[in-house]
């Protein structure tokens, strides 16, 4: 699965592109006065899910331990988490707030599991005792009581932020209204 996240990426946006222009319900507007009044939602999800990765690329030392601090006390893996909220950003104004939140679930546990199982298993065999210590950890649904440890222990650094590609997840929230627009204009064409 792993090796066609590409193509599942593509699959699944084509399919709320198809939704989005021949199902039953508009995309929503998500600018100006004629704005859908559940607007905030997918600027949320797509915000926090950049938020996400940059604060996970910020403390992550990829190849060189298990990383245990700043967001990594919450969740072992945010940058998948951050991933699925910017696809669901998308997915909630072009197929509806259930199949939207129920597509992204699903392709957390059809796209990135396996990523996360297969680096789970070279984490286990490269550090062991520093992978047995965060198997209390979430995979994927953060862990809030913790977050004044993860503050305490953050060592975030933009230098691993841009190292680690934490940037790229900030084109959610640019492309969101674009795309949903673009959507809703040619909806109108045809």
């Amino acid at each position: 699965m792993t090796r066609h996240r590409g193509l599942l990426c593509a699959v699944l946006g084509l399919a709320a592109i198809g939704k989005a222009l021949w199902g039953e319900a508009e995309p929503w507007d998500l600018l100006g006065s004629d704005a859908s009044a559940y607007w905030q939602a997918p600027w949320s999800l797509a915000l926090a899910g950049a938020a996400i990765r940059i604060w996970g690329a910020g403390n992550l030392r990829k190849n060189k331990e298990v990383t245990r601090t700043g967001i990594y006390r919450m969740v072992r893996h945010p940058l998948y988490l951050g991933n699925c909220l910017i696809y669901m950003a998308f997915l909630v104004p072009l197929a509806g707030p259930l199949m939207g939140a129920l597509v992204s679930l699903g392709f957390l546990y059809l796209v990135h599991f396996p990523s996360v199982v297969r680096e789970e298993a070279r984490l286990a065999r490269e550090y062991p005792e520093e992978f047995a210590a965060v198997q209390g950890t979430p995979r994927f649904f953060p862990n809030l009581l913790v977050l004044p440890d993860a503050l305490t222990t953050d060592r975030f650094s933009f230098e691993r932020v841009f190292r680690n590609y934490g940037l790229r997840g900030l084109w959610g929230p640019a492309l969101l209204p674009v795309v949903t627009e673009l959507l809703a204009g040619l909806r109108h064409l045809l």
